[in-house]
Parts: C-alpha cells; sequence; structure tokens
C-alpha cells in the first residue's frame, strides 16, 4: 500500500515534510520498477479513478474486462480502489468497487487512524444511503437514470445532495490530481504564460537554477497581420480562424513535433500571435533568440513539465509524473528535484523514474521517498527502502543497482 507519510524516525529533509496539518506529509515520493514491473500501470489506475469520479459516462466508454487482472486462472469480475486524501480542509476517504453488472462506492470523512471513519453517503448499485438527505428521491432518480456513473459527477451537474464534502471531492479529482503522461504536451502552454506572469517567472527562475544554458525565456508578440505576411506556411490559419473565430481569454495554438510553434490570443482587441523565444549564449558572448523548434527534446520535456511543477510548489495539487526522467539527462533531473526539495511549496509531486542517481539520501531524497515496485507471479508489489533497515551514512544508489532492495531487472546470460 502507497502512502505519503513520513517515517518519524528520519531526520534528514525536514523541509520535506508538510507539519501545518493534522498529520504530517510528504512533499514528494519517487518510484523505481523494472521495465514491466507496475509503475505506468499504477500511473493508469489513477487515470482510470479520476476519470470515473468526473465523468459520468466514463465506464460506457471502456470495456472493464480490459481492466482486469489477466495472469490468472482464477475469474476476475471486480476492480477495486481506496484512496484517502485532503481537501479544501476535509480529509476524505473516497472507495470504489466496479464489476461487469455492479457498483458501489462510499465517500467518508477520514478519522485518520485516531477515530472511526464518519460516512457521507455510501452506494450500492442504485440504492444509497447518506447523511442530510433533503432530496434522496432526486438521488435515486439520478442513479436510476445512470446506474453506471460515480455519484460525484451526478451530483455535481443535479446537486440533489448539498454536502460540501462531496463537492469538495469532486473538485480535487478534477482540479487538484494532476497526470502527467509520457506523452503529454500542454497545448495551451504559451496562453498559459503570456496569461500568468508569475509562470513565466519561475520558468526563468528554473532554467537559471538548472544549468539548461538559457539565459532567458519569453513570449514575444506581434499582430497576427505582421507575423503572416512573414510566415507564408501557415497559411490555412486565417481559414481556421474564421471558421473558429477568437473569443476573449481563449487562444488558438500550433503544436508540431510536441512543440509550441505559436499560439493566436486577443491582445487589447487585436489578434497576435505569440511565440517561445529562448535567449541562449554562443560564442565569444554572441546572445540569440531561439524558437522552440530549435531546442532539444530533453528541454521541450522539461518545459511541457513546468506547469504541473509550478502547480505543485505554489497551488494544493498533486502530481503525478510518469517516467519525469523521459529525454533529462539524469544531472539536469537531479538539479530538477534538488530545486524542488529545497522550494517553499504547498502541493506534492510524485513521480516514476528509472534514473537511479537521484537514489541519494545525503543530497536530495529521504528513504520513506522512495518506492519500488516488483513483480510477483505476475502480481505488482508495491514498497518502501524505507521498510528496510538503513543508516543514513549507506549509499542507497550502489545498494538498489546491487540488487539488494528488489526493483530492478533480473537479466539472464547473453552469451553462452
Amino acid at each position: 500500500m502507497f502512502d505519503m507519510f513520513p517515517n518519524p524516525k528520519r531526520t534528514s529533509f525536514p523541509n520535506h515534510i508538510y507539519n501545518n496539518m493534522k498529520v504530517p506529509l510528504l512533499k514528494q515520493a519517487a518510484f523505481y520498477g523494472a521495465n514491466g514491473a507496475g509503475k505506468s500501470n499504477f500511473v493508469k489506475a489513477l487515470i482510470f479513478l479520476r476519470n470515473f469520479a468526473t465523468d459520468e459516462n466514463f465506464l460506457k466508454k471502456v470495456t472493464l474486462e480490459d481492466y482486469f487482472f489477466q495472469l490468472t486462472d482464477r475469474v476476475q469480475d471486480k476492480i477495486s480502489f481506496e484512496i484517502e486524501f485532503f481537501s479544501n480542509g476535509h480529509y476524505l476517504l473516497f472507495t470504489v468497487e466496479i464489476g461487469e453488472k455492479s457498483l458501489s462506492e462510499s465517500l467518508c470523512l477520514s478519522g485518520l487512524g485516531k477515530e472511526s471513519d464518519r460516512t457521507i453517503f455510501k452506494r450500492i448499485n442504485k440504492e444509497l444511503k447518506a447523511k442530510n438527505i433533503p432530496n434522496i428521491d432526486s438521488t435515486t432518480k439520478l442513479l436510476e437514470m445512470n446506474g453506471r456513473s460515480s455519484l460525484l459527477p451526478l451530483n455535481q451537474k443535479f446537486p440533489a445532495l448539498p454536502n460540501e464534502e462531496i463537492r469538495d471531492a469532486f473538485k480535487w479529482f478534477l482540479e487538484k490530481l494532476v497526470i502527467v503522461t509520457v506523452n503529454s504536451n500542454v497545448p495551451t502552454l504559451i496562453h498559459l504564460m503570456s496569461k500568468w506572469p508569475e509562470m513565466l517567472s519561475f520558468t526563468n527562475e528554473l532554467f537559471n537554477k538548472t544549468g539548461m544554458g538559457i539565459q532567458s525565456f519569453k513570449i514575444s508578440d506581434q499582430p497576427l497581420d505582421e507575423w503572416m505576411a512573414n510566415h507564408q506556411n501557415f497559411k490555412d490559419l486565417q481559414q481556421i480562424m474564421e471558421q473558429d473565430p477568437l473569443k476573449p481569454d481563449t487562444s488558438i495554438s500550433r503544436m508540431e513535433n510536441n512543440r509550441n510553434i505559436f499560439a493566436v490570443t486577443m491582445v487589447n482587441g487585436i489578434k497576435t500571435a505569440q511565440e517561445l523565444v529562448f535567449e541562449q549564449i554562443g560564442q565569444n558572448g554572441f546572445s540569440k533568440g531561439m524558437k522552440i523548434s530549435a531546442q532539444s527534446d530533453g528541454t521541450v520535456r522539461l518545459l511541457n513539465l513546468i506547469p504541473a511543477i509550478y502547480d505543485a510548489i505554489r497551488h494544493e495539487k498533486v502530481i503525478f509524473v510518469d517516467e519525469i526522467d523521459n529525454s533529462i539527462h539524469p544531472n539536469l533531473l537531479f538539479s530538477l528535484i534538488q530545486f524542488f526539495g529545497s522550494v517553499e511549496s504547498k502541493g506534492q509531486l510524485i513521480y516514476t523514474t528509472h534514473s537511479s542517481k537521484l537514489i541519494n539520501q545525503q543530497e536530495l531524497l529521504r528513504p520513506d521517498e522512495i518506492w519500488l515496485i516488483e513483480k510477483e507471479q505476475g502480481n505488482s508489489k508495491i514498497y518502501s527502502i524505507n521498510d528496510f533497515k538503513i543508516h543514513n551514512t549507506i549509499n542507497l544508489e550502489n545498494g538498489y543497482l546491487d540488487g539488494r532492495y528488489g526493483g530492478i531487472p533480473q537479466m539472464g546470460d547473453f552469451i553462452d
């Protein structure tokens, strides 16, 4: 079972712990494991749960059997989840069990292991039990209309249950739980940077402190007509905008090769083309603004991670990143994680990685922030390095690579 509770006996990096809550919580966690061990499946399970909790029609769009455990001769016909989280002052426990023809879920105020949990609602198929139900008939009718939906999105659409805890649970899944997959990009990145100058400043700070070789990062603005005159290869843009005119506080973006080539937005009532510009230093101090098309895959990957990292630092969001090291050099990733650990933050950053360089309890991570996933007879087992008796002077990376803690590939001989 995975959790974000710190080991009180560990004293390193006390700034990695949030102590201003009813229970102390860690600000980050790293997942390690061999290819195929189940790291990405853990992330996919969270995506499934988030979609179920926010989309009333989600189960109608998927083949549930595809999510059942396949490597067994025993018949599996249900999927179960239990997640505990903090939202708007409430510690909540959401439990789900989904079968082909059955569905049960419950939402409780967590007693945090100190007292009994208090049920907010408990639902089995179309039968509902809840506290303070002014419109039980209306809620029952909602479940009869869509018995394969979670009550969370249904109640958001038709608020028959006025409980603020239900609204907070839905809002947490929709807004506070952010999942970044390997192929994720941010089509609205230019618009976000333009709209939120503090995110642009944060990006410059991050680039400077992680040694990216980028002197400054900015957004260039140019009236669309002038910009189009110098970019004849985007003639189709005008037709697109005529079919879908710009609305206030919106933009049209062009993505190529996972890169934000440009965006068009309204600036003071004028259609404006915006581009990302990277000021870089060349020979003899020569400086030039480079476009994103000239940047490496690693720089682009980091750029796509920045909104999520920004949210983990500035807002109370829980960010999951699958393969955070994808296209990013181990030294750069080390600096990035070190930066996150050193700054004052509000949210949590949880990521999967193969970069053993991060397993460093002297400079980077506490043992209770390092988790391993290993396959046993097809099942993925999650456990923490903190479960081992580890002195604070031990080199964890060497121990991990030697197989002392598991979570590494078991290689056969390639040469007889």
